[in-house]
């Protein structure tokens, strides 16, 4: 199956949702709920304008996460109960518009859906083919609400490979038939963007731009007591770590529950790095402060001009980052970059423009 990229996804999914409910198949921990929960409002706007439905305020958007594990398979067309004398079914909060007088607008995430029972998915298939399940009727589903009178929802599942080891019992084809199907696979370009807009620390993205291969790490196949490793998501919660500074007794420990031993080995390398760089004279001096001899050093430099660069300093950030000495010049645009996105007054400078034209074939 072919991948698409983090930044692929959401167009992916706009041009497929209008027509058919999608699937997400990626390893854990690659972003797949979070692309969902960013991309809403592309992704409805999209999906609204295919059924030629107005597309209602932002405010009404909602994404319904749900696991289909965290339920009983007869909460699913609700318990039986008798209402004046008629039975009914009262139904669970597991799907969108339950227990609402208004109509409702948004996606049903379905997440680690092959780790569900498959008579789960079996009643889950029945929703998507027919809108609905028991007394429930599925807001602007072709068949059961066509005039889109309870609103408007699309469906979108997600989970782990079998291939993944994450206790997936995978699909049948009878369900699998009536979806379009993506596969998610992290990309180092993507996730750094993602990451300047997510305020992750200058030390964790300056680690990956440097060392890549660490944005995903974790193989299914070794057996671990503690089954981690590098990860798009495990990297974010290594960012909030670091910006909790724990002491040098602990920084093993902490980073290795995290992201893994042999990641945090290599992120404690570019940490100690960063301690032994006196950033203050590349910010006051730099036509004459020294500039770090090897990669490893001049990465850990990087992230330490991202953390320190404001508008006052930051032609003094491009003087030193243009310096001779440089093993690439591509960690240099990778720093002033970073910094434009965290200070934006910087692009408006003549000192980020002239940068930014001397550097063009790297900066593409």
């Amino acid at each position: 199956m072919t991948h698409v990229k983090p930044s692929q996804l959401v167009e992916a999914l706009c041009l497929s949702l209008p027509y058919s409910p999608a699937m997400i198949w990626g390893a854990p921990g690659v972003g797949k709920s979070q692309i969902i929960h960013d991309g809403i409002g592309e992704i409805f706007a999209a999906v609204a304008d295919a059924r030629q439905q107005a597309v209602p305020p932002q405010e009404t958007w909602c994404v319904w996460e749900r696991r289909i594990n965290d339920y009983d398979i007869l909460d699913f067309a609700g318990l039986p109960v008798v209402v004046d004398g008629v039975q009914r079914r009262a139904l669970p909060d597991i799907w969108p518009g339950v227990g609402s007088s208004e109509p409702v607008y948004g996606v049903l995430f379905l997440d680690e859906f092959p780790q569900g029972a498959r008579e789960k998915q079996t009643a889950v298939q029945r929703l998507l083919d027919e809108g609905r399940i028991g007394d429930y009727v599925l807001p602007g589903h072709p068949k059961a609400d066509p005039e889109c009178k309870l609103g408007l929802v699309v469906v979108v599942l997600a989970g782990n490979r079998q291939s993944d080891r994450a206790n997936s019992h995978g699909m049948g084809s009878q369900t699998g038939s009536r979806l379009v199907h993506f596969t998610l696979a992290p990309d180092v370009g993507d996730w750094l963007d993602w990451a300047a807009d997510a305020a992750i620390d200058p030390l964790v993205t300056a680690f990956v731009k440097q060392m890549p291969e660490y944005l995903y790490k974790l193989d299914p196949t070794v057996k671990s007591d503690t089954p981690t490793g590098a990860t798009p998501r495990t990297l974010a919660k290594l960012s909030e770590a670091v910006k909790l500074a724990p002491s040098p007794a602990l920084e093993t420990a902490v980073y290795s529950g995290i992201v893994g031993e042999e990641c945090a080995r290599s992120f404690l390398a570019l940490c100690h790095a960063a301690r032994g760089i006196n950033i203050d004279e590349a910010l006051t001096s730099p036509d004459t402060c020294p500039v770090p001899t090897d990669a490893g050093h001049q990465f850990a430099a990087a992230s330490l001009l991202i953390r320190r660069a404001n508008a006052e300093n930051f032609a003094n950030v491009v003087t030193f980052v243009e310096r001779a000495g440089w093993t690439s010049p591509e960690i240099g645009v990778f720093a002033v970059e970073a910094i434009k996105r965290r200070v934006p007054l910087v692009a408006e400078t003549a000192t980020y423009r002239d940068f930014a034209l001397r550097w063009a074939d790297i900066r593409s």
